[in-house]
C-alpha cells in the first residue's frame, strides 16, 4: 500500500481528491494548509505528494522544493488548472501533471506509475543502516562500513549534535545555536559561520545519501531525518533506562550490549559549554543503568568475573564510589582468594590517601576485616 499526502487550499477539491486516491485502496492525508503539511512529512512519510500549485503563501512549486531541499524522497502529482506551470513542475522532478477538474482515469495513471517507481527503488536501493554515535565524538556510520563519514570541520559535527541533542525542539533559534557554538563571535561572524557550516552539514549528508538535513525555519533551524533505520547511541542509553523498568532475559542482551559498548562520555572530544551539560546528563543515565545491571547480575548469581568487569567500568569513571569499591573488593576475594583481596584493598588505601588524604569508609573497612578472618 503506498501512502499520498494531498495539499490544496481549497477543501472541495481536497476531499475530492483525497476520496478518489483512497480508492485505489491508498492511505491518504488532506491537508488545506502547506505549514501543517510540511509539519506532517516526517510523522506521515508519503510515498507521493498531490500539490496544488496555485496556493497562497506556498505555493506547489516552493512546496516541492522545501521537501527536495530538506533531503526527503518522495513523488512529486501536481494538480493545477492551468497548464502554464508544466515546464517548471517538471523542473523540480515531478512524476506526473494533471489539469482540474481531475480526470478519474489520469488520476490512476499517476497513481500506477508512482506504484511502479516505488517497487524499482525499493529493490534497486534497499534501505541502508544508519548507526550515529555521540560518545568520544560525533561519527555516522553508513551500512557495514568500518569508517564514518567524514565531517568538512569540526563545528559541523558539533552543530549536527547540538540539533540532533535537541530532539523536543521543533526548531532551534539561530541566535541559541550562535551563542552555544561561537559564543567568542560577534553576531555577524557567528551568522556567516553558521550559514557556512549549515550549508556544508547539508552537501555532507548529500554526497553520503544520507537523508538528513538541516532547513531554514526563517528565525532558525530544523533538523529533518528522513533515513528509516536509524540508530543513535545515545538515545539507546536513553531509552534503556527511562522505559526498560526490569531487566530479565528477554531484554537483557540488549541491555548489555548498550551498558558495556560505553567506552567513552558524551561528546567527549568537545569542549564547549553546553557539552558539559549533556555529558554529565547522560553519564548520570549510564551509571543508573550499570547499576541497575549489577544488581540483576547479582541477583541472578551470574559469574564473579563478568560482575567484576561492569563494577570496573564503573569505578573508571566514578573511583571514589564506596559502594562498587566494596562490590569489587568482594568480587577480588571470591576470584583470587585472601591474596587477591588484599592487594586490591592497598592498593585503593593508597589512593584514598594519595587523592583525597582520606582513608576508607568504615564499611569497607568492616568488609575487608571480615574477609581476612574467614
Amino acid at each position: 500500500m503506498i501512502k499520498a499526502m494531498v495539499v490544496d487550499d481549497e477543501t472541495l477539491t481536497n476531499d475530492h481528491i483525497c476520496e478518489l486516491i483512497r480508492d485505489t485502496g491508498a492511505e491518504v492525508e488532506g491537508y488545506t494548509n502547506p505549514h501543517e503539511a510540511l509539519d506532517n512529512i516526517m510523522r506521515f512519510k508519503p510515498d507521493v505528494l498531490f500539490l496544488d500549485i496555485e496556493m497562497p503563501e506556498i505555493n506547489g512549486l516552493q512546496f516541492a522544493e522545501m521537501v527536495n531541499s530538506s533531503g526527503y524522497e518522495c513523488e512529486i502529482v501536481f494538480i493545477t488548472a492551468y497548464n502554464q506551470y508544466a515546464i517548471n513542475a517538471f523542473r523540480v522532478n515531478a512524476i506526473d501533471y494533471l489539469l482540474k477538474p481531475i480526470i478519474i482515469e489520469e488520476l490512476y495513471s499517476s497513481i500506477e506509475r508512482v506504484k511502479k517507481r516505488r517497487f524499482l527503488n525499493s529493490n534497486v536501493c534497499p534501505n541502508k543502516k544508519i548507526k550515529v554515535s555521540l560518545f568520544g565524538g560525533v561519527s555516522i556510520y553508513i551500512g557495514d562500513e568500518k569508517k564514518p563519514i567524514r565531517w568538512t570541520t569540526a563545528k559541523s559535527a558539533e552543530i549536527f549534535a547540538f540539533m540532533l541533542l535537541g530532539k523536543d525542539d521543533k526548531e532551534i533559534s539561530k541566535w541559541r545555536l550562535m551563542n552555544e557554538v561561537w559564543p567568542d563571535k560577534d553576531k555577524e561572524k557567528a551568522d556567516v559561520n553558521l550559514r557556512s557550516t549549515i550549508s556544508r552539514l547539508n552537501k555532507t549528508f548529500r554526497e553520503n545519501s544520507i537523508k538528513i538535513s538541516i532547513i531554514s525555519t526563517g528565525n532558525g533551524y530544523k533538523l529533518l531525518i528522513a533515513e528509516p533505520d536509524i540508530r543513535i547511541d545515545a538515545f539507546q542509553l536513553e531509552n534503556l533506562v527511562f522505559n526498560i523498568t526490569e531487566i530479565n532475559g528477554s531484554n537483557l542482551e540488549g541491555y548489555e550490549g548498550i551498558i558495556l559498548d560505553y567506552k567513552y562520555m558524551l561528546l567527549e572530544d568537545f569542549n564547549s559549554d553546553w557539552c558539559y551539560f549533556e555529558r554529565e546528563n547522560y553519564h548520570r543515565y549510564f551509571l543508573n543503568g550499570a547499576r541497575k545491571l549489577v544488581k540483576y547480575y547479582k541477583d541472578i548469581n551470574a559469574e564473579p568475573i563478568k560482575i567484576l568487569r561492569l563494577v570496573e567500568l564503573i569505578i573508571k569513571y566514578e573511583p571514589y564510589d564506596e559502594e562498587m569499591r566494596e562490590n569489587a573488593l568482594m568480587l577480588h576475594y571470591r576470584i583470587g582468594g585472601i591474596k587477591k583481596a588484599e592487594k586490591y584493598y592497598n592498593e585503593y588505601y593508597e589512593m584514598m590517601e594519595n587523592d583525597l588524604q582520606m582513608e576508607p569508609s568504615a564499611s569497607i573497612k568492616e568488609l575487608y576485616k571480615h574477609i581476612l578472618n574467614n
